[in-house]
């Protein structure tokens, strides 16, 4: 379940929100999961080939193989994480995924929230756009902690600044 927590104002900072994966498990259990998931498919097929059904045995391999690259890619993405920040004059939204760090920097006055609703199978999204910019954020945030931001982010980016 992924979390949000948004920090106090503090430092002329007006609002501050992060988004990042629940990581329960972390990566050593979840290492420690796989290996004994391998360890039983692989004794339980090797059982099998003794007694003459030795084509169990390479299904049970190609299973653990497609099993490490699904554990490989969730631990790849496990760190992920986004914040968004409306200081001043100014909206940064940060990002990390996969390992790649970007960061993006716009004025809060040329800034604006967009909620684009859900359809069938598919969840409501938030983006910060600035002109033809615009970027997706809250993607691994529940449907109502998603909106909870939009509202909030809308009521920072309206209040405060010279001349608001």
């Amino acid at each position: 379940m992924p979390t949000a927590l948004a920090a106090p104002a503090a430092s002329g900072v007006d609002y501050c929100v992060i988004a990042r994966r629940n990581d329960s498990l972390g990566s050593r259990r979840r290492w420690l999961i796989f290996t004994a998931l391998c360890a039983v498919s692989l004794a339980l097929a090797a059982a099998f080939a003794a007694f003459g059904a030795w084509l169990v045995l390479p299904y049970s391999v190609l299973e653990m193989g497609v099993l490490f690259l699904a554990f490989r890619l969730f631990e790849r993405h496990a760190g992920d994480w986004e914040r968004l920040c409306v200081q001043g004059d100014r909206v940064i939204v940060e990002r990390e995924r996969a390992g790649v760090a970007t960061a993006q920097e716009f004025n809060r006055f040329w800034t604006r929230v967009e909620w684009e609703q859900g359809g069938f199978g598919r969840p409501p999204r938030l983006a910060v756009c600035y002109g033809a910019v615009r970027v997706p954020f809250g993607d691994n945030l529940a449907a109502g902690a998603r909106a909870a931001v939009a509202r909030e982010l809308r009521r920072a980016l309206a209040g405060g600044g010279c001349g608001r």
